[in-house]
């Protein structure tokens, strides 16, 4: 018996002993040995270079082209299309595009690149306005760079406009680019597309004011002059108020209003024998229709002197001493003159 209760001492003993155990104790001495992990291999520099190239802008790679220049050259009034490229697409992607004549910028837009159905690369264009001013033009394009594409530039060859030679009878575009430009300036013209009598007086009146011989060709230099905002007639008395003003020296008459040239004519004074009497004069008295001098649509301010219609203008002095007009631009004159306007008439 004493043997029996030693062996259920023992026993006891050890189950106490096992209790008493921390835990996770008896865990760790049943479980098996880890496997040993093998340590990751570094990174190489081919890796690293990779995953920086991988996480970089893609280059881009601008083309221009210029529809509308032939020869580095462009007609005036025609228009200029620039077409331009980026590769390799990107989505969402705008490029600036300017067109600039002698440092000075003429058009500028910002259009999405749009990509070209199953291509790499995307697409911009510019259309320009009718091109008027001479110079020397360029087209240029500035892509910024963003996080998903680098910047990038391009820029076209220069390019120039061509101004024709015209004369009586000439039709077409350039023509009526060159009767809107006789307009601005100044100089009275009905004519549009067609180079008629308007535009033959119109150019008249241009070379007279600037000094040119008297004739009604118009040479390319005057429709660069005209394109440019130059030739016009500049008023002796701008801040007279609604008036007209004759200038002998030059055979022509202009009417102003509010500090500016509003038209003017080729007209013929006062011969040698019969001159146009100068000074400051008052619009008195108008009359209508053709009298019986053939005098057309008057209007008086010295004595018997008038500025009228008349079938006969030459480009130098021939009259009696009045203010001669063509008949076709009488109506238009004897209407803007009002009774109380001042008429200044000098040499």
């Amino acid at each position: 018996m004493r043997g029996v209760r030693l062996r259920l001492s023992v026993a006891i003993g050890a189950i106490a002993s096992a209790l008493l155990l921390p835990a996770g104790a008896l865990a760790q001495q049943d479980a098996p040995a880890p496997e040993p992990v093998a340590a990751p291999n570094p990174a190489t520099p081919a890796d690293a270079e990779r995953a920086s190239a991988d996480k970089a802008p893609k280059p881009a790679r601008i083309d221009l082209e210029l529809k509308g220049v032939d020869g580095g050259r462009v007609e005036v009034g025609d228009r200029i299309t620039a077409i331009g490229t980026v590769a390799p697409f990107v989505g969402g992607q705008r490029v600036e595009i300017r067109l600039g004549n002698k440092g000075k910028t003429m058009l500028k837009k910002t259009p999405l690149v749009r990509r070209v159905k199953g291509k790499n690369y995307g697409r911009f264009h510019l259309r320009s306005k009718p091109l008027i001013e001479a110079g020397k033009y360029r087209v240029r394009v500035r892509k910024a760079a963003t996080g998903a594409q680098a910047g990038g530039a391009a820029k076209s060859k220069e390019f120039a406009l061509t101004f024709p030679d015209l004369d009586p009878g000439d039709g077409g575009p350039a023509v009526e680019v060159f009767n809107d430009l006789l307009r601005k300036r100044g100089y009275f013209n009905t004519d549009k597309g067609s180079y008629g009598s308007h535009t033959e007086r119109a150019v008249m009146a241009y070379r007279k004011v600037n000094g040119m011989d008297r004739n009604f060709q118009a040479t390319p230099g005057i429709f660069a002059a005209l394109a440019a905002g130059k030739g016009g007639f500049n008023a002796k008395y701008p801040n007279a108020g609604k008036h007209a003003e004759v200038d002998i020296s030059k055979q022509v008459m202009a009417l102003v209003d509010k500090g500016k040239v509003q038209h003017v004519f080729h007209i013929a004074t006062g011969a040698a024998a019969t001159p146009s009497d100068q000074g400051a004069f008052t619009f008195y008295r108008k009359d209508a229709g053709f009298n019986s001098l053939g005098m057309y649509y008057s209007v008086y301010y010295n004595r018997g002197e008038a500025t009228h219609g008349y079938h006969s203008v030459p480009p130098y002095p021939a009259s009696h001493g009045c203010i001669r007009n063509p008949i076709p631009d009488s109506i238009f004159i004897y209407n803007w003159i009002d009774l109380g306007d001042k008429m200044f008439v000098y040499n």
